[in-house]
């Protein structure tokens, strides 16, 4: 597991939070059974992994619809063609055109720093995702840190 899984591993500390109205996914996921799991969400907070050419870390917030032209330009998860048969920023363009996004959605991506599976996640990572999960605690969910 390289840093590419850092989407997964944050999803997995929070799943505790999620709700009837609030729904916290991994962006890797099929982009295509992100488009069921948006109906009936209120609130959709994704996390995924990214390579921007930033520092290693670096995490990103995007809202949606508005940073939709900005998240198209990225690549998300392992590499700049996904690996899913319908990627992230794909997903999030037809649910924006067919009118079904959530009426708050926020994208988290942390900037990978290597892509290795079998590997643990590198340090800079690792630290990122600790931060993040605590901000979408208390910023995006609205509670406070434990």
């Amino acid at each position: 597991m390289g840093d590419d899984a850092v989407g997964v591993l944050v999803t997995r500390h929070l799943h505790a939070y999620a709700s009837a109205h609030v729904s916290i996914l991994e962006g890797g996921l099929s982009g295509l059974s992100l488009l069921h799991d948006m109906e009936e969400t209120h609130t959709l907070i994704l996390i995924d992994a990214v390579h921007s050419h930033s520092k290693a870390g670096t995490i990103f917030r995007f809202t949606l619809p508005q940073d939709l032209e900005k998240i198209g330009k990225l690549a998300w998860g392992a590499s700049t063609a996904s690996s899913h048969a319908f990627g992230l920023a794909e997903a999030l363009t037809l649910a924006h055109t067919l009118e079904v996004l959530p009426a708050h959605v926020v994208l988290f991506g942390i900037e990978l720093e290597q892509i290795q599976t079998g590997h643990i996640l590198s340090p800079e990572v690792s630290q990122a995702m600790n931060h993040l999960i605590k901000r979408i605690i208390v910023e995006e969910l609205n509670l406070p840190h434990a």
